[in-house]
């Protein structure tokens, strides 16, 4: 099990996970921190922007993303029984419990929060909460989305993609990470293959982080729930 900034771990090793881990689908697991631009005052050169890109690339790799305590409890008890390389993606910034110590995880399935139809937000992460302040606040203006906890960037969810894009009226994905390789990404694949639809990409649009604050960089970035409320309302 290794535990690293996300920036040496993945960044600087890139060649050796590659090579020496996935190639030859050793048992390792890497827990990085440090995702994203909530990282805040440490700036672009520590924000790891594209490291679920970088990960789910690799064959043989699985790439978990998780969105509070409890799930990161379960993501790293339950990779400990699989066999090859696992990436679990963590945060720095302090985010809300979502789910009870009961709640069931299945690595490889979504979590649908909601039966709204007027939009799916497919989250992963810190953007989970954020999404889900979305939909509680949108259903004060009578508009009902629902939310997808997708813990798993791979392997992902194909079905639970597939359903949300024919029972809601539009798909917007958001992540703290670029919307080049990560989630986003993941999902377009999913609906080119099998349901073409738009798909509305929220993330870091090709560009790096800054240094400031964590909660005023996401404002910054439109990385918020006002964000979120606005993208769907526009």
């Amino acid at each position: 099990m290794l535990v690293h900034l996300q920036y040496l771990l993945v960044g600087r090793a890139y060649d050796q996970i590659r090579n020496s881990i996935c190639y030859p689908k050793l048992n390792v697991k890497i827990c990085a921190t440090h995702a994203g631009v909530s990282v805040g005052e440490d700036g672009a050169t520590h924000q790891m922007l594209e490291d679920i890109g970088l990960m789910r690339g690799l064959p043989n790799m699985t790439v978990l993303s998780v969105s509070d305590d409890i799930q990161t409890k379960w993501a790293i008890e339950q990779i400990s029984k699989i066999q090859g390389p696992v990436y679990v993606r963590l945060g720095r910034l302090k985010s809300p419990v979502i789910y009870e110590e009961n709640q069931k995880f299945e690595i490889g399935k979504g979590i649908q929060i909601g039966e709204g139809t007027d939009a799916a937000v497919i989250a992963t992460g810190l953007m989970v909460s954020e999404a889900i302040l979305a939909k509680e606040e949108l259903e004060k203006q009578g508009i009902n989305i629902r939310v997808i906890d997708m813990h798993t960037i791979k392997p992902i969810d194909k079905e639970l993609i597939v359903k949300s894009a024919k029972e809601t009226k539009r798909i917007i994905t958001i992540e703290d990470h670029s919307i080049i390789g990560g989630l986003g990404s993941a999902v377009c694949e999913v609906l080119s293959d099998e349901y073409p639809c738009r798909v509305t990409r929220m993330g870091m649009k090709d560009i790096f982080g800054k240094s400031g604050k964590a909660e005023k960089l996401l404002e910054y970035f439109g990385l918020t729930k006002s964000a979120i409320i606005e993208e769907i309302k526009r």
